[in-house]
């Protein structure tokens, strides 16, 4: 039996003075490269006193507390969009949002392509730029990094605002131990009958997207893409199957068989996600979640299937629209470091969970039980119910035309549910799988399903039969 809280080591947070420090040295490492400010009458060097390293941008943050062992929860976002692809601000606009809001980390994941190379736009008429304001995003733009920071030209008569790649503009945000970006991509594939959206964290080259003739086949060769990428590059970087209630949805049965598979959004951000399911054909996320890990485990013998939550953000500011905006879900990493092999490698072995408001204060696996706390809110309750389904299951399903199948009740069973901001539930040793589901009394303002509430999600365990025998450990004292 894997612990869930696994791997990582201790990292140690700088002083607020060497924090100091390190912006000081950046803004001159910065200067001493010569970013260029491209006007009208041509570029030249800037000379002028800037501080590139945003100095001030996190003055109010405060770090995460070490548990017991040293571990801490990183919050970050893997679904992220800018003006690169279809979201309506400038990337450095984006990623500031994320960092003073108190991310740890993101990825700007744009749809098929990476943020590299050469790219002017012009904001008056950029279809994506005009829903967050037209020029209002680029003035708001200048505000916000100077005149020495941004680049224009004219053409044409008309302005053009230079977009800068991700190499270029993550040393203004990047701390050690405060604020790291991933480079991502969204593979997107938008055939009618066969919408499939991949998320790559921390890619390291451009995948195309690749079109088969079903949407299980279609999933599958693209996360084969990305696993031999990683193979042979050595970068580590994970998939993960966006959005499935989106449009028409895909059915469990064109995910539960796709033995690559591993990780899913069981929560994303987009008021079109139909996270809770439509009410005819698309079910919940959640049911989806039990039945793909009932079959998976109790039928199909393949692995483990871990949830995810995601902003999928695309509207900023004073965006004329609000069905994509920041801060709606996310996940949170239990790690020591706060670097890429060492994120990738907490969710490869489940040690996150997901939310869209709940915190959490610890959470614990040994094999015989899994026990859970929430970072309590004054005057927010909580209920956490403890959902699985145990062997021997009944696997009798109805189908549906043009939707998810109908399956038993006895998938996805609430094993136990308990009043309070901690719970402990110790395995019978017939469970398939148990996972935890955080409810609170708090109201999500920023929503994406009207009138749903702050939650978490914790991952599913698979029993140790044997542990699941003996008598319970008693917990550390982690206080």
């Amino acid at each position: 039996m894997r612990c869930m809280n696994v791997v990582c080591e201790r990292s140690a947070f700088l002083s607020r003075g060497r924090q100091h420090v390190a912006r000081a040295l950046l803004g001159v490492l910065v200067l001493l490269f010569g970013f260029v400010h491209s006007r009208a009458d041509g570029p030249a060097p800037s000379d002028l006193p800037v501080d590139y390293s945003l100095h001030g941008i996190s003055e109010d943050y405060t770090p995460p507390e070490p548990d017991s062992e040293g571990y801490y929860y990183w919050k970050g976002n893997l679904h992220t969009h800018s003006l690169w692809s279809d979201g309506d601000q400038f990337p450095e606009v984006v990623t500031a949002w994320y960092k003073r809001h108190g991310y740890h980390f993101l990825a700007l994941s744009e749809h098929n392509l990476l943020p590299r190379g050469e790219k002017w736009i012009n904001p008056r008429t950029n279809r994506y730029a005009r829903r967050g304001g037209g020029m209002d995003v680029y003035e708001l733009y200048r505000k916000r990094f100077g005149d020495d920071w941004v680049e224009t030209r004219e053409v044409n008569g008309e302005l053009e605002v230079r977009l800068k790649p991700l190499q270029e503009f993550r040393p203004l945000f990047e701390e050690p131990g405060r604020f790291l970006m991933l480079e991502s991509e969204e593979i997107t594939i938008n055939e009618p009958g066969n919408r499939v959206h991949v998320n790559v964290t921390n890619i390291a080259e451009l995948i195309l997207p690749q079109v088969r003739e079903t949407v299980p086949a279609t999933i599958e060769d693209t996360i084969n893409t990305v696993l031999e990428q990683r193979e042979r590059t050595g970068q580590p970087m994970i998939p993960h199957l966006d959005h499935p209630n989106w449009r028409d949805g895909i059915p469990v049965e064109d995910m539960v068989e796709v033995e690559n598979l591993r990780f899913f959004e069981v929560y994303n951000g987009s008021r079109t996600a139909q996270n809770m399911g439509d009410g005819r054909t698309i079910k919940d996320l959640d049911r989806m979640w039990d039945i793909m890990l009932a079959r998976r485990l109790g039928e199909l013998n393949l692995g483990i299937l871990y949830g995810l939550a995601a902003d999928d953000a695309h509207d900023y500011e004073d965006s004329a629209r609000h069905i994509v905006r920041p801060g709606r879900g996310w996940i949170r990493v239990r790690s020591r470091f706060l670097t890429p092999e060492r994120l990738i490698g907490a969710i490869e072995a489940g040690d996150f969970y997901a939310s869209n408001g709940v915190t959490m204060r610890r959470i614990r696996s040994d094999g015989g039980r899994l026990s859970v706390e929430v970072e309590p809110e004054e005057g927010v309750t909580y209920t956490i119910e403890f959902i699985g389904t145990r062997r021997g299951y009944d696997t009798t399903r109805q189908a549906v035309p043009n939707g998810t199948d109908r399956y038993s009740d006895e998938i996805g069973v609430v094993l136990e549910t308990v009043e309070g901001a901690q719970a402990t539930y110790t395995f019978q040793g017939d469970e398939l799988y148990v996972r935890a589901k955080i409810t609170s009394s708090k109201p999500k303002e920023n929503w994406a399903t009207e009138g749903e509430m702050e939650m978490a999600w914790i991952q599913p365990v698979i029993p140790d039969a044997a542990a699941a025998d003996s008598p319970p450990t008693p917990p550390a004292d982690e206080n």
